[in-house]
């Protein structure tokens, strides 16, 4: 760098950066761009930073001599020098291309002139050269001082490195720095570290399978490497990672195994950086594509992305189980001869040539051939581990790893494995934890093959927060918290769980429902095929066998039904209950539901879903308790329920106004609607019938997530999308639309409707104001389109497109009802879709009876009951394809 500047003035420091800056910051640049296309070409992570670290180092250390240079001879004769020393992850000589510089300047007892000069000169250099530089100006003392009172410090000290100036000052710390870091102060310093670990997890979501993992601080990210490392290097001093084999911390294939880990997730950070042009770390969904793409990761649609994670995900799961193994390794020190001989002595056989020992099960150096002698014994320790509630030592883990091959074919058929199998499923609590574990360990996959398929899986969308394995783990983890659940909303539930017969049969039916997303699309029928595979050649029982098939083809029908299907449909309720035909059946789905729902991510289960979703099971639970309502013909039935509302009722408001009533209303509004609610609706009709132009009911449900409110005026075309158009410009989230129409013209709207945050809504300035804007509305004072733009603007334009914009389906169906047409329609969710889609359906002269609406985060799945003018079906053909381009154009184009 010397040779790029130009003469300056001797002694000149500002005149010497001002002369060197623009040569510096070339070499920097074209030295950056050569990194940044080796990466590209697909240089390890580990190459990349390094060669980043050897530039800062380039830099740094020249900048060091040239500050040397110009300091004067008078302030360097009576200085005592200093040492520049890199910390934290450049003194590890791990730089990203985002990461901050972090050096400290050690001097021995006072800084003087000549380290103020070297500090200054180098400090402003790095600045204006764009570096982010983390830095602190230490004396010998100071150093050791910061050490003992703070932990990030004493971590980052671990990792000093020597860059320039007074090698002995630097060896004069390392020397002090072991010396304080030893024996009792070593293991309180690894505990802190350990607690740290634990709370950084919980910080970052608590597992590594996350759907936006953090490549740096979340579980199986960089940091929990470093950790490990930090551990070891307290405990034993380690200076090199080759050193872990020759220490006993590590064989040479988990070294290797850790090193590609950490070399992928280097790989990653930096690409991260680069797309970013700066510091980024979160793996988000936005950002995982042009990653894959980046590294190599192309392929069709979305395949290349999720192999990707799929790697990711599976070299950060073996960077955490070989960090974990490192620290307990470190951890658990050889004692003394009397030490070896007191824990023999307070060793207990518990059977299986397994020993407990401090709450941890071991395999004692001379059982070591108990797996060869019975294989069975892999899923028997974890069947002691369960029962007994101990962990598994190191020893034993790595005894179970190295005995894989044992389980063979005859093992995956044998009667005990399965015994012992359905022995670990039927404890009430702790079978997540010991699956989870089998399952890192490799047993599960070993005696359930298919299970490997789906081994780190991920399904690129912004509905499904976690990997699949790791899904079907959280599902069992929210199964078994049911049995400790307090929550009000959460008891019947529990109850159920607790009334299952053979409640191991759902357990399969976790593990099992979506191993068919392992062999691509379908996967429902693909999973029962792997089902009835798999359990059979385990020798379950054929009923059993039975039961979990169903589960697993059935575990999506419910929710299905329970939002997207009219619930007051008889026939729809008796067919479901037909297809259930078993009590016990019904709770498992019921239960399986409420779990894989709530077990997809944060916010998908919500209180109205619940709500759905129990009024779904307690109509089934009914036929199949009572029986099937017998054949009796719906127009007698409605009869028999007009005359028992008229005795009701008829006291209130005169037998004749109620009569008439429920004559000019469709007999489905007889057959579907409580005397509460058609009490409601006359005082409602008399309002209007007085010459109000509109009358408004609400109330709240705060229990089951939902307000409602219902709406009656005289029929108009286009009103049903005015409503709805009202609602939107008041923010209010609309779940559910139903609507009757009388002989007479009169329209009862009824609205199931939330605040947008799944409760519900309770506040009556709202209700007044939409009260007061929709009065506007049915009196054409005020047109629906424009309160809308008034308030919200860009809702009725063309959407802006989405990172990842999916199409929108409209799909027909005839078949699942006897009177309507239904449509189906999903399409990228935004606020004042619905207005927009009943804009439109009203624009194809179509009546509305029914709508249920439902968000998949950043779907929406909307379904609309409609009949054409005259009460009948819609066409096949040309008109549904018209009706279909027609929802199609207005969604993508808007209709402002």
């Amino acid at each position: 760098m010397e040779a790029l500047a130009p003469a300056a003035p001797a002694g000149d420091g500002e005149a010497l950066r001002a002369a060197l800056l623009p040569a510096v910051k070339q070499f920097i640049a074209e030295e950056r761009a050569g990194i940044e296309t080796a990466h590209r070409g697909g240089a390890s992570g580990l190459e990349v930073v390094a060669r980043h670290a050897d530039l800062v180092d380039a830099v740094v250390c020249q900048l060091f001599r040239l500050a040397e240079g110009v300091v004067p001879p008078a302030l360097r004769e009576r200085s005592e020098g200093c040492a520049l020393v890199a910390l934290g992850g450049y003194g590890r000589r791990e730089l990203n291309p985002g990461s901050d510089v972090d050096v400290m300047f050690l001097y021995p007892r006072r800084v003087d002139g000549y380290v103020a000069a070297i500090l200054n000169h180098v400090l402003y250099f790095l600045w204006d050269l764009g570096f982010s530089v983390g830095h602190s100006c230490r004396s010998l003392n100071d150093a050791m001082r910061m050490m003992d009172a703070d932990l990030t410090a004493r971590t980052s000290m671990l990792e000093a490195r020597f860059l320039a100036g007074r090698p002995d000052v630097f060896a004069g710390f390392q020397e002090r720095m072991w010396r304080t870091l030893q024996g009792r102060r070593a293991q309180q310093y690894i505990q802190l570290k350990l607690r740290e670990q634990l709370q950084r997890h919980s910080k970052y979501g608590g597992s590594v399978y996350l759907q936006e993992p953090n490549v740096k601080e979340g579980p199986g990210g960089l940091r929990d490497f470093h950790t490990a490392l930090w551990v070891a290097r307290a405990r034993h001093r380690l200076d090199d990672l080759k050193a872990l084999p020759a220490l006993g911390l590590l064989s040479p294939v988990e070294l290797a195994q850790c090193l590609q880990g950490l070399d992928f997730l280097l790989r990653v950070r930096s690409e991260l950086h680069y797309l970013h042009g700066g510091k980024s770390d979160v793996l988000s969904l936005s950002l995982q594509v042009p990653v894959a793409a980046n590294l190599g990761f192309r392929d069709e649609a979305t395949y290349g992305v999720e192999r990707f994670m799929q790697q990711y995900y599976t070299r950060a799961g073996a960077l955490h189980q070989f960090s974990g193994h490192l620290i307990e390794r470190c951890v658990a020190r050889p004692g003394s001869h009397v030490e070896a001989v007191m824990k023999k002595l307070r060793a207990r056989d518990i059977g299986d040539e397994f020993t407990e020992l401090n709450r941890q099960i071991h395999i004692l150096p001379g059982k070591r051939h108990c797996f060869r002698e019975d294989p069975i014994r892999l899923l028997k320790i974890f069947w002691y581990r369960q029962e007994l509630g101990y962990d598994l030592s190191p020893e034993a883990k790595e005894a179970i790893r190295t005995n894989l091959d044992l389980i063979d074919d005859d093992f995956r058929r044998s009667n005990r494995a399965l015994g012992f199998f359905l022995a670990i499923l039927k404890a009430p609590r702790g079978v997540a934890d010991t699956l989870r574990q089998m399952h890192q360990l490799g047993v599960l996959s070993a005696y359930i093959p298919e299970f490997a398929r789906v081994a780190c899986l991920v399904q690129f969308d912004y509905y499904h927060r976690y990997t699949v394995d790791e899904h079907t783990f959280v599902l069992l983890d929210y199964l078994e918290a049911l049995a400790e659940a307090t929550d009000p909303r959460l008891q019947e539930f529990r109850r159920i769980a607790g009334e299952l017969k053979k409640p191991e049969v759902l357990k399969q039916a976790i593990l099992f429902h979506d191993l068919g997303k392992g062999e691509g699309h379908g996967h429902v029928e693909r999973g029962v095929a792997i089902a009835e595979a798999a359990l059979t050649r385990m020798g379950l029982a054929e009923s059993d066998i039975a039961g979990v098939k169903f589960l697993v083809a059935q575990h999506l029908s419910m929710a299905h039904i329970a939002e997207r299907r009219d619930l007051d449909d008889e026939r729809l309720i008796i067919d479901f209950a037909r297809l259930v035909g078993d009590e016990d059946l019904l709770k498992m789905l019921y239960l399986l539901t409420y779990l894989d729902i709530n077990a997809v991510g944060p916010q998908v289960w919500t209180d109205w879903k619940g709500t759905l979703l129990w009024e779904l099971f307690i109509k089934t639970h009914t036929i199949l308790t009572r029986g099937v309502p017998e054949g009796e013909e719906e127009h007698r039935k409605a009869a028999n329920l007009r005359a028992a509302l008229v005795a009701e009722l008829g006291e209130e408001f005169g037998p004749e106004v109620v009569r008439q009533h429920l004559t000019l209303m469709p007999s489905r509004y007889v057959l579907t609607t409580s005397s509460t609610k058609v009490a409601q609706h006359l005082q409602l009709i008399e309002q209007v019938r007085r010459g109000e132009p509109v009358a408004i009911r609400w109330d709240a449900y705060p229990m089951a997530g939902y307000s409602e409110v219902s709406v009656c005026a005289p029929g108009a075309p286009g009103r049903f999308a005015r409503v709805v158009g009202t609602l939107t410009a008041n923010g209010i989230n609309i779940l559910t639309a139903q609507l009757f129409s009388r002989a007479d013209g009169v329209m009862i709207r009824t609205f199931q409707v939330s605040d947008g945050r799944g409760a519900a809504l309770e506040d009556e300035t709202v209700w007044h104001r939409f009260a007061r804007d929709l009065k506007g509305v049915i009196l054409e004072q005020v047109a629906v389109r424009d309160l809308i733009k008034a308030r919200r603007r860009d809702l009725l334009a063309k959407p802006t497109p989405g990172a990842r914009e999916m199409q929108t389906r409209v799909e027909f169906d005839d078949l699942v009802s006897d009177r309507y047409t239904v449509i189906d329609i999903r399409a990228p969710d935004r606020l004042g879709l619905l207005y927009v889609i009943s804009s439109t359906l009203s624009d194809m002269d179509l009546d509305v009876a029914l709508a249920k609406i439902a968000t998949e985060v950043d779907q929406a799945v909307d379904v609309f009951y409609v009949t054409e003018k005259d009460g009948s079906k819609v066409a096949e053909g040309d008109r549904m394809e018209a009706i279909r381009q027609a929802l199609v154009h207005a969604i993508a184009e808007g209709i402002a």
